[in-house]
């Protein structure tokens, strides 16, 4: 195996793991925050605030990125991270899920660009750079289906504590690893006529509608991480079976991404689909429009994502240039936490008034009519690359 394979592999393996270890606390964390005394809008400040700090450490991250290099702001967040959730297990009211929540998502909006810009590195072209991101999402979407799996029955043999401290030990092995494994890489420049290398990054307007998409696609995450948990709350459903909800999106997602012949098909095409496949899913959520079970249209929002987030990813690179990847994904993950943030603020407002799936709907709708328009104005590009 040469150096750039070992490098891609030990890029896949630590999302992976990164993603399993965080993606436990899905159907743990809005339980435990309510058995520690908080609120239904205390919860959604506790979800934003991550979020929040996320934007903010996102905003920083990507020019750092590009200046010194991306393994330190891999490796160095892992640890902290890692202690950051092991410290959950010690604290004793939702104050103190606030101060490490805050803290969490400032760390962690440093990795996350880190891996997608030093991922983004290893392509030789946009054919090739659709295939890792396509890859990544598969592992990612696996580490997704197990990890709530392995949440709701972990919660019921050590408790909410002692699940904390496993997710804490498992990213600090995951550090470990980074640490020794992780290579730098110089990115394969390729010069493209639509894209100006070198020189400041420039926000175009096919950029502004990628990132008004991305926003939705996260606003869909973040309606789906606060609703999801308050049916296990309100309905008096277990952990285990909790965290097959979740585990049910990652399946639709896993099946989409497994349809490698689907990246053949141009980004954009792929973006409006993904699109209205959500549109109709939350639209059926609130208003039945045929008859198939709850757990089918998770399925369908989790098929919906499946085709986004590969999608959006390769929008992304195709209309930046290599050398500011690290700000192009940096701008990504904080537009990603913009979503979640408003998400989550908007259902803990507005959940006893109207259906938080309702309002993400509307964003839906937006969305589409903003990338719709956005299609219309560029010119006819084939629909398969050769």
């Amino acid at each position: 195996m040469g150096e750039r394979r070992r490098g891609i592999f030990a890029i896949y393996l630590v999302l992976f793991f990164m993603s399993l270890s965080l993606h436990i606390q899905f159907p743990i964390f809005t339980p435990y925050a309510v058995a520690l005394g908080a609120t239904t809008f205390f919860v959604s400040i506790l979800m934003s605030v991550s979020s929040f700090a996320n934007l903010c450490g996102n905003l920083i991250a990507g020019p750092l990125i590009d200046a010194i290099g991306k393994k330190h702001f891999i490796v160095v967040p892992l640890f902290i991270s890692g202690l950051l959730m092991a410290g959950h297990g010690f604290v004793t009211g939702p104050d103190g899920l606030l101060v490490l929540r805050l803290f969490n998502g400032f760390v962690l909006a440093f990795m996350t660009p880190a891996c997608f810009a030093l991922l983004s590195g290893y392509a030789r072209n946009s054919h090739e750079q659709g295939k890792n991101m396509a890859f990544n999402g598969l592992l990612i979407t696996i580490a997704n289906i197990l990890a709530p799996l392995i949440g709701g029955h972990l919660v019921e043999h050590v408790d909410f504590r002692g699940s904390y401290f496993v997710i804490g030990s498992a990213l600090l092995l995951t550090a470990v690893y980074a640490l020794f494994f992780i290579k730098e890489f110089n990115p394969i420049v390729v010069h493209r006529e639509k894209v100006a290398s070198g020189g400041r990054f420039k926000l175009s307007q096919q950029l502004v509608a990628v990132y008004f998409v991305s926003f939705t696609l996260m606003y869909v995450h973040g309606t789906l991480m606060y609703e999801l948990p308050f049916l296990m709350v309100e309905e008096g459903i277990s952990m285990s079976h909790g965290g097959r909800l979740f585990s049910i999106i990652g399946l639709g997602t896993l099946v989409v991404v497994c349809m490698t012949w689907i990246n053949r098909i141009s980004a954009s095409i792929r973006t409006m689909f993904g699109m209205l496949v959500l549109g109709f899913s939350f639209y059926q959520m609130v208003m039945p429009l045929v008859p198939i079970s709850f757990n089918q249209t998770l399925f369908l929002i989790g098929a919906g994502l499946g085709v986004l987030f590969p999608a959006v990813t390769t929008l992304l690179t195709e209309n930046t240039d290599k050398s500011k990847h690290g700000t192009a994904f940096g701008i990504l993950s904080a537009v990603f936490s913009l979503g979640m943030i408003t998400s989550s603020l908007v259902a803990g407002t507005f959940r006893d008034m109207i259906s938080p799936y309702f309002l993400t709907f509307v964003v839906i709708g937006l969305s589409i009519t903003v990338i719709g328009m956005q299609m219309l104005k560029v010119s006819p590009k084939p629909v398969l690359h050769k």
